[in-house]
């Protein structure tokens, strides 16, 4: 009875130990299974599984750990589940820590997100150093830029502080400019070339109709006023789409998805980026030209499925700019292209990169701008040719990692507003 018990024993340790050894073999073939070639979009750990696969074979490795504990002991089975309970209640104590506000794991575990150009700050300075948006999120190396972040007294980027001007802008983080010097933005350009007094009311990341929601906030005067309101192709409909589902004219910035705030989606991002530091969507979204690597965010993914907020953003447009008029002043409208309309027709493309066909990545934008201008009477300054004839030189418009213009962007820019003769002729007959 004795051996025949210790061989039961024996038998049911071996296909324990078995069924370890069968189970680290299924994780194995897991990760042969899913792994992908690098080129794939979107960062992979270590360049090759996505993370629902490396959690599948993790999770077949732990049971095995406790199939592998059960051959050596009873003790040992237990102490591997205790283990693996300690572990998961320590999980859940973390997130619900986050979940509490206690902690913030972004902020833990991310880069520190700045508020700047975000909300109005009044009377505000902060100097320091930042890095190009693109090239930051995709991993690629660049070089910190200096910058200077001055606001007015109603929280807007400019200099010095006035009461009131005879020419405001209105739009987004193009005009923000916060990596371009305010003396070469283009507020402080066109101020220089129409010798007219000039402010921007102007925040990152906001849609055209909360620029007029933060406008009318200011009540300035806008009687023998011109107004001119900047239209960006690139993100202006996926905001106009934000603005009018999630957001109001005093919205604080829409709040992190419950997902990206959890301290296992934190891991993995910062897992994601330290095992696969460039992004493989940068080969895709990049080109050369004369040599130079310039990134494009922009394309089709931010304007498929939102082409009707152009009626939303033209019917915003169109009140505001009867409400000008009726208080005296004077509205157009300046349409600012996307990076990719620029510049992609003198890029150089890698083989198998999903921009090489430019056409199909542009938006409708640009010519229901145009239509809706025929339609309301409000003018319309495109300013495609004037930046395009600008890069044609080679005086490229963009920084090259980026989605915003450099310097020469803005000083471009400034020019073609100024020779504008809805400009000239507002200008002249204040």
């Amino acid at each position: 009875m004795v051996a025949a018990s210790k061989n039961t024993a024996y038998r049911a340790r071996l296909v324990t130990a078995l069924g370890a050894l069968a189970l680290c073999a299924t994780a194995a073939l897991v990760l042969v299974a899913s792994a992908e070639d690098a080129s794939s979009q979107g960062r992979r750990l270590f360049g090759l599984w996505r993370t629902r696969h490396v959690v599948s074979a993790l999770s077949l490795i732990a049971l095995a750990l406790v199939f592998a504990s059960a051959a050596v002991s009873r003790r040992a089975l237990f102490g591997a589940l205790a283990a693996l309970m300690s572990l998961a209640a320590t999980t859940v104590a973390l997130e619900l820590a986050g979940i509490s506000g206690i902690v913030s794991w972004p902020s833990v575990f991310g880069p520190r997100e700045s508020s700047i150009g975000t909300k109005p700050e009044p009377m505000m300075r902060v100097s320091g150093a930042s890095f190009q948006d693109t090239a930051t999120a995709w991993g690629l190396p660049s070089e910190p830029i200096p910058f200077d972040y001055v606001t007015d007294r109603r929280g807007y980027r400019n200099q010095p502080d006035r009461p009131d001007a005879d020419v405001y802008l209105l739009g987004d983080s193009i005009l923000v400019a916060a990596l371009v010097p305010f003396e070469h933005t283009l507020v402080a350009r066109l101020e220089a070339l129409l010798g007219a007094p000039t402010i921007q009311v102007a925040l990152i990341a906001i849609s055209p109709q909360e620029a007029i929601a933060r406008f009318r906030e200011t009540r300035l005067d806008l009687r023998g006023r011109l107004v001119l309101e900047f239209i960006f192709e690139g993100n202006d409909l996926l905001d106009s789409w934000g603005y009018r589902n999630e957001g109001s004219p005093t919205a604080q910035p829409v709040t992190r998805p419950f997902l990206e705030r959890t301290l296992l989606k934190q891991l993995e991002l910062r897992l994601l980026r330290l095992s696969q530091p460039v992004d493989p969507v940068a080969a895709k979204r990049s080109c050369t030209i004369d040599g130079q690597q310039y990134t494009f965010f922009w394309v089709r993914d931010s304007f498929a499925g939102f082409e009707g907020e152009q009626a939303e953003i033209g019917a915003a447009l169109a009140q505001f700019g009867a409400e000008v008029h009726s208080a005296g002043g004077t509205f157009a409208v300046v349409f600012v292209p996307s990076k990719l309309r620029v510049l992609g027709p003198l890029c150089s493309w890698p083989a198998g990169s999903e921009l090489a066909d430019v056409s199909a990545n542009l938006s409708p934008f640009r010519d229901g701008i145009a239509a809706w201008s025929a339609r309301s009477g409000i003018p319309v300054l495109d300013l495609t040719e004037p930046l395009s004839s600008a890069a044609r030189s080679g005086v490229i418009p963009w920084l090259w990692g980026d989605t915003h213009w450099n310097a020469d962007g803005h000083a471009a820019a400034a020019r073609a507003v100024a020779a504008w003769d809805v400009v000239r002729r507002a200008r002249s007959n204040p």
